[in-house]
């Protein structure tokens, strides 16, 4: 897994690589390794995402996803990050509904840890 490549949307604005993708009405967190895998990804780029749902780079910079160029979603900061403690939240909320054992021990020291956490569940 590459953690933190810098990619430069409209404006400047930068997503660090990897992301997640966080639908507000599901626990289900969709881990995007990079910029080609969201630009490749029809169901990624070219979704219609709910004004709530939102995106978090490795950073932990948040991100809407309601502004559409040429049909493609591209990614606008909204000027918020996510803490640690509230992406582990996130995350055993996933793991629990995957069906992960242990649930209440995920810990992860850093933000990209617990992106490795989300990177290893999907595997699965």
């Amino acid at each position: 897994m590459r953690l933190a490549s810098n990619v430069r949307f409209k404006g400047n604005k930068l997503v660090n690589w990897p992301a997640i993708v966080k639908h507000s009405d599901d626990a289900e967190l969709i881990y995007v390794g990079d910029e080609t895998e969201w630009n490749s990804d029809a169901e990624l780029c070219g979704s219609e995402y709910d004004v709530t749902d939102y995106l978090i780079d490795v950073s932990g910079n948040i991100f809407t996803l309601t502004n559409i160029e040429n049909r493609r979603v591209i990614p606008e900061p909204n000027g918020n990050s996510i803490a640690l403690h509230e992406l582990l939240g996130l995350i055993k909320a996933h793991a629990a509904q995957k069906g992960s054992c242990c649930v209440a021990k995920l810990y992860a020291p850093t933000i990209g840890e617990a992106f490795r956490i989300v990177a290893s569940l999907n595997e699965v």
